[in-house]
């Protein structure tokens, strides 16, 4: 009976460890919890007011150059990549917002003094990879002039622009997002780690197993139900986006 009981409290402690290093991302801002337009500034800012770790965006280019933040390649069913900015800002957020423009998103996520870092993905073009790449190295340079380089880590499906993002900016933090490269490529591309859907965890955790011991960094989107994100603790995934960020970080709380 004795040794169960160290065993229980062994158990718990190893899960109260895992809690603590886990850290929460607002996927899309803290938008779903609090009825916020997705990738808005409003819910960028609910995702620093709640104190998540990190909040995801997206980011996109339109015709005319700009930088914009939206997840999906069409605004309101028109492509960002063959529109101007002015044409596609016509038509507003639910909540009235511009449709945001990189440059005052990145202003307003760091302007006070929080903890919240950005967690900026590039998204792949749909018509041309040179659309995709100055994507990227604009991102960057913005980033740059701005002087918020060390607020931003870098995600994407596409490999090409990590790449370009460590050969732009070497010490930038970069996490994969597909699961279609062996973790030799990764490193090799020096990437920082992965950020793979919780599927590809709960259905092989040799994946987590075998990151950590290689010192990746490992996160994973996009977690919604208790089941999912309690296997992924046990696994010691470090980053785990969601939409229902407040809720994940009470249960953080409860655990430790």
């Amino acid at each position: 009976m004795k040794k169960l009981i160290v065993t229980i409290a062994s158990f718990c402690m190893l899960q109260q460890m895992k809690a603590q290093d886990t850290k929460i991302i607002a996927h899309r801002g803290a938008w779903k919890e609090f009825n916020l337009p997705e990738n808005s500034i409003a819910a960028l800012q609910k995702a620093i007011e709640i104190k998540a770790f990190g909040s995801e965006f997206d980011v996109r280019r339109t015709l005319d150059g700009k930088l914009v933040v939206n997840h999906d390649p069409t605004h309101f069913g028109d492509t960002i990549e063959l529109k101007t900015y002015a044409a596609l800002n016509a038509k507003k957020l639910s909540n009235g917002e511009d449709l945001p423009l990189l440059q005052d998103y990145f202003k307003k996520g760091t302007a006070s003094n929080h903890h919240t870092l950005l967690i900026c993905e590039i998204k792949a073009a749909l018509l041309s990879n040179t659309t995709s790449q100055l994507t990227a190295s604009e991102t960057l340079e913005l980033a740059k002039q701005l002087g918020i380089e060390d607020k931003i880590i870098y995600i994407s499906f596409d490999f090409e622009v990590l790449q370009t993002i460590k050969t732009l900016r070497p010490n930038a933090t970069v996490l994969y997002l597909e699961n279609n490269k062996t973790l030799e490529q990764i490193i090799a591309a020096k990437f920082n780690g992965i950020n793979f859907n919780y599927a590809q965890f709960l259905g092989n955790p040799s994946i987590a197993a075998n990151a950590k011991k290689q010192h990746l960094m490992l996160g994973s989107w996009t977690v919604n139900k208790d089941e999912d994100f309690n296997h992924l603790l046990e696994q010691g995934i470090q980053y785990i986006t969601t939409n229902f960020p407040e809720r994940y970080l009470m249960q953080l709380d409860h655990k430790h």
